[in-house]
Parts: structure tokens; sequence; C-alpha cells
């Protein structure tokens, strides 16, 4: 899940910024990874958030690193371009004839 290019420490990294999204709840765990998840903006289960590479965020990523999955991205994606990615096509396909 989490690489070592992920928390690399050289100027320039490979990526801008963190796809991080919570795929485990939060609830009965201590305050201070409850904390962790709340200011990296993940409240809801399956919720993603983007963050800048920094060492504060990789600090709380390595908090929660059970609870989430990270991804490296290069530019934050428009809400067109999101919406694009979940929208299915439109109408149906024929996959094969039953006659």
């Amino acid at each position: 899940m989490l690489s070592k290019r992920l928390f690399s420490s050289s100027a320039k990294s490979a990526a801008d910024y963190y796809k991080i999204t919570l795929k485990r709840s939060s609830i009965g765990l201590p305050k201070d990874v409850r904390a962790a998840s709340k200011t990296l903006g993940l409240v809801r289960l399956h919720q993603t958030s983007y963050k800048p590479v920094n060492a504060s965020n990789a600090g709380l990523i390595l908090k929660i690193k059970e609870l989430v999955q990270v991804e490296l991205v290069d530019k934050i994606p428009t809400k067109q371009e999101l919406d694009i990615i979940k929208k299915p096509a439109r109408g149906f396909s024929v996959i094969g004839n039953k006659l």
C-alpha cells in the first residue's frame, strides 16, 4: 500500500499530491488517530482527499496507514473530470444474440 517513494525526502518528488481515501472507520480508535483523519479531511468512508506531498502530511498518513489507501498523483482532477470518470456510458450495448 505504501511504498518507499511515497515518503521521499528529495527536493523534487515524482508526484505533487497524495490521493488519500478512507477505507476503514476510525470508530473506537484513540482520539489522536481520529484527529489525524479529520486533519486530512477524511470524515466518511470512501471519501477522497488530495493533499500536497510534504513531511507533515506524510506523518499524518503514517499515523492512519491501516485505515487509508494512498496514491501519488500529478494533479488534482477537476469536478468535470471526476464526473466523466464516474458516469457510465449512455444507453446499452448488445453483447450477444440469444435467438
